[in-house]
C-alpha cells in the first residue's frame, strides 16, 4: 500500500469519527456549534457574552460551555475534536485583537494561541465576525453566485464586508469594511486617534440605546429604544436620523464598489423600515441601484461563517501557521 493511500484512509477515518467546533463571540451572546467535517450541525449551545467582565472571565466561561458541548458530541470518546474556528469583533493580530472597544481586555487576548492551548487542537482558525458572516452568505446564503456584493452588519456594533468573485475582501491589514470609523462630517466627529468610531457611535445598536438613554435620563436597552418609537416622537426622530446617516454612507460604499446586491445582517436587520429606507435612497442616489436583501442566516451568519471556515480549514488538512487562516480558505475558493 502506498503512503498516500494510507494517508487517505487515515483521513477518512478521522472524518468519520471526528467533529468540528465553531464559536461566535457576539456582542450579547457566545454561540457555539459542533458539526461534522462537512459542516452539518450536530449540537449547539449559547451563553451570555458579558463582555464587561473582561477577556479572562469571558474565555473561562466559554471553555466551560464548550467542553460541555464537546462531551455531549463526543459520545463517550467515540468521536474526537478535529478543528476549531472562532469569530470575534475586531481585527485579530498575534498578540491581541484591535478595534474591539466593546470587549475589555480583547486587545491583550492572543485568541489563536489561547484556543489552541485550551482545546489541545492543531487546526485552529480565527477571524473577524463580519468577514466570517460574509463568507457564509457568499458560500451558501444571500450572496451566493453574486460577483460583487456587500454584507452590512447592524448589531451591537457596525461593520461591513465586500465580497468580490466569491472572496471576502480583506484589505492590507484585514481591516477592509470597518465602516464604523467613517466620519459623518458632523461637528462632533471624533477621530480614531482620539478614541472615536464616529459612525458606529451614532448608528449601532449600542449607540442608539445610549443616545435614547441620554435623551430620557434613564437606562434604555436597544430593544426598548426601538419599541418607544411609536409613542415618543423624539425617539422616532433620533432613530430616523441615525439610519438616514447610515443609508447615506451605504450610498457612498455602493458608488465605490458597484455591488449587485447588498445583504443586511445582524440583530437589527429586520427592524421595519431599515431595508426599505435603504432601497429608497439607493434608487434615487445611485446610477445602478443594487438589490437589498436580508441575510439568509440572519443574526446567525457569523456562526455559520465559523462553521464554513472550520470545515474549509480541516479539508485543507494543514494547521494554520498564522492568526488569520481564512486568507488561505479564501484563496482556495
Amino acid at each position: 500500500m502506498h503512503v498516500k493511500d494510507l494517508d487517505e484512509i487515515q483521513r477518512a477515518g478521522a472524518d468519520a469519527n471526528g467533529f468540528l467546533l465553531a464559536i461566535d463571540f457576539g456582542g450579547t451572546k457566545i454561540a457555539m456549534a459542533t458539526t461534522t467535517p462537512a459542516g452539518q450541525r450536530l449540537h449547539e449551545a449559547e451563553i451570555p457574552t458579558l463582555a464587561e467582565q473582561g477577556a479572562e472571565i469571558v474565555m473561562r466561561r466559554m471553555f466551560e460551555a464548550a467542553r460541555t458541548l464537546i462531551a455531549k458530541t463526543s459520545g463517550g470518546a467515540q468521536r474526537r475534536l478535529l478543528a476549531v474556528a472562532a469569530v470575534t469583533p475586531g481585527i485579530i493580530e498575534p498578540d491581541g485583537i484591535r478595534l474591539a472597544p466593546n470587549n475589555p481586555g480583547w486587545d491583550r487576548l492572543a485568541l489563536h494561541d489561547v484556543l489552541r492551548a485550551g482545546f489541545a487542537a492543531q487546526c485552529v482558525t480565527v477571524e473577524t465576525d463580519v468577514k466570517a458572516a460574509a463568507l457564509a452568505e457568499a458560500r451558501c446564503g444571500a450572496l451566493a453566485g453574486v460577483d460583487c456584493g456587500l454584507y452590512l452588519n447592524l448589531g451591537t456594533g457596525l461593520a461591513a464586508a465586500a465580497v468580490i468573485d466569491g472572496k471576502v475582501l480583506r484589505g492590507a491589514n484585514g481591516a477592509a469594511g470597518e465602516i464604523g470609523y467613517q466620519l459623518r462630517g458632523a461637528a462632533d466627529d471624533v477621530l480614531f486617534a482620539d478614541g472615536g468610531a464616529s459612525l458606529e457611535n451614532f448608528v449601532s445598536g449600542r449607540a442608539i440605546a445610549d443616545r435614547v438613554s441620554a435623551l430620557l435620563g434613564r437606562h434604555v436597552s436597544t430593544h426598548e429604544a426601538f419599541a418607544l418609537q411609536d409613542s415618543m416622537p423624539q425617539v422616532a426622530a433620533l432613530i430616523k436620523d441615525a439610519f438616514g446617516s447610515l443609508a447615506r454612507h451605504v450610498v457612498n460604499l455602493t458608488l465605490m464598489l458597484d455591488p449587485s446586491r447588498i445583504v443586511i445582517g445582524g440583530g437589527m436587520a429586520r427592524i421595519p423600515g431599515i431595508p426599505d429606507g435603504m432601497r429608497s435612497l439607493l434608487a434615487r442616489a445611485v446610477p445602478y441601484p443594487p438589490d437589498v436583501a436580508i441575510a439568509a442566516f440572519g443574526h446567525g451568519a457569523a456562526l455559520q461563517g465559523a462553521i464554513v471556515a472550520a470545515s474549509d480549514a480541516w479539508a485543507l488538512r494543514r494547521p494554520p501557521s498564522g492568526h488569520s487562516p481564512l486568507r488561505e480558505v479564501a484563496s482556495a475558493m
